[in-house]
């Protein structure tokens, strides 16, 4: 009997969303080189553009630690870290959202003068249930530097997630068979 072609249509998705995922395209920058929307690279150093497109001020921030894609990121002035942490694509398993560090220099004449140090609890703004809440700590200045500590993951996690995506993948081919074996 033919294979049905429901399944066939399923897994033929399910393979191109997988592909896609996983298809990112890299770009490393030179001096003065403007980035192309949403870059990034494995190898290197990472580079986001989610910039206005020149109708209005932008920043360049970088983003350390554990996030999804850390790296440079240039991004619209009313930005706040908040919406940085999405454009990073969220934490990672294990970050210490209650420490975040923000590293701020001293502006464009003093690039190179380190103005403060300081950490936001940026936990505490998401259980936050009032939307008028705003908190200057949140705004970002050009240059700044986030970094998101956290703790890395034990081999017995690293075991069971990985022992999930075995017992997912089984059964699929598991609930696959059996209906093949239905439609006999």
């Amino acid at each position: 009997m033919p294979f049905p072609r429901s399944i066939a249509a399923f897994l033929l998705v399910s393979t191109v969303i997988v592909f896609r995922a996983g298809t990112a395209r890299a770009q490393i920058l030179e001096p003065g080189q403007t980035p192309r929307t949403g870059t990034m690279s494995s190898q290197g150093g990472s580079y986001y553009n989610f910039s206005s497109g020149g109708t209005g001020c932008d920043l360049k921030v970088s983003v350390w630690g554990f996030v999804q894609n850390p790296g440079r990121y240039y991004i619209p002035c009313e930005t706040n870290l908040l919406e940085l942490m999405s454009f990073c694509g969220g934490p990672r398993k294990g970050a210490r959202l209650d420490r975040v560090k923000i590293v701020r220099r001293g502006g464009p004449e003093e690039e190179h003068v380190l103005k403060e140090v300081f950490e936001v609890n940026l936990a505490k703004y998401l259980d936050v249930t009032d939307k008028s809440v705003t908190a200057p700590e949140l705004l970002l200045w050009p240059g700044d530097l986030v970094v998101i500590d956290g703790v890395e993951e034990s081999p017995v996690d690293m075991f069971l997630r990985i022992a999930q995506v075995v017992v997912a993948i089984s059964s699929l081919v598991t609930a696959t068979v059996a209906v093949i074996n239905i439609a006999r």
